[in-house]
């Protein structure tokens, strides 16, 4: 009988060539499922396909939000949103509850469902940035102030954080809501980087009934992306979003005076340019 060598004979040349088409099959099943974002979630995906995953807080009451970081935004980006209760927000004793996050994003969901924060929670979160980290802030999320109790301090938790880009122009940041057929919005910085893709204008057709729009003015330099609107006997312009850099580090912050799930490829580019 003669000898054969191991793994010259037939049938391991066989197994061989059976097994590369079902190696091709499981690649392209798992390409496919991360570009419909199934597997957007498991951190060794991220990591293999978009480098490391970003991990971010929310801090406030927004499922709509949640829904489309992870629906949308996560078939292009590794992004995990990681929403947090209000009762752990009211627990929280040390900064370093915040570390093992890339980002925050402080909202106020698009019915004004926020929630108010303790001093010690947003004196954390101002540490958060000012040591290098990114933000975005939506609304006037962080600026309502509660003691242990629950109770209103009367304190301006903007004030507190101090990275917040933006100023209200009235006691209790008021609101409008037009439909969105008289909203406009003008790119005042067509060279950056979250509005260069977009052109001079962007509008809400088909993403809304009505845009719920905070009342605000840039609190240092100017917006990069105004908002018009029109209305049968008036027209007013305003600031629709500021971007800054604050902190001894690189940390940036981006606001909405409007909420970003409204136009999904601002909130994309935003999280992109802010990573």
């Amino acid at each position: 009988m003669p000898y054969i060598p191991y793994g010259e004979g037939p049938g391991w040349q066989k197994r061989f060539e059976m097994t590369i088409p079902i190696l091709v099959l499981i690649l392209v099943i798992v390409i496919v499922a991360w570009k419909l974002g199934w597997l957007a979630g498991i951190p060794i995906i991220n990591q293999f396909f978009k480098g490391s995953s970003i991990d971010i807080a929310i801090i406030g009451n927004d499922q709509n939000l949640v829904r489309v970081i992870e629906t949308d935004i996560r078939r292009d980006l590794p992004v995990n949103a990681f929403p947090l209760s209000k009762s752990a927000l009211e627990n929280i004793s040390d900064c370093s509850r915040f570390d093992r996050y890339n980002m925050i994003i402080l909202t106020e969901g698009q019915d004004g469902d926020t929630i108010p924060l303790q001093k010690f929670t947003l004196e954390c979160l101002r540490d958060f940035v000012n040591s290098g980290k990114p933000a975005i802030v939506i609304g006037k999320a962080g600026s309502d102030v509660i003691d242990s109790t629950g109770q209103s301090t009367g304190e301006n938790g903007w004030t507190v954080l101090g990275f917040v880009p933006a100023i209200c122009q009235t006691a209790g940041c008021e609101t409008t809501s037009p439909s969105y057929e008289r909203v406009s919005m003008f790119v005042k910085d067509i060279n950056h980087p979250i509005l260069q893709a977009f052109g001079d204008t962007l509008n809400f057709e088909g993403r809304a009934e009505r845009i719920t729009y905070y009342l605000v003015n840039p609190k240092d330099g100017d917006s990069i992306l105004d908002m018009e609107i029109e209305t049968a006997s008036e027209s007013y312009r305003g600031t629709a979003m500021v971007d800054r850099t604050v902190g001894y580090g690189t940390g940036k912050v981006v606001y909405f005076a409007f909420h970003p799930s409204l136009y999904s490829p601002l909130l994309y580019n935003s999280i992109k340019y802010l990573r």
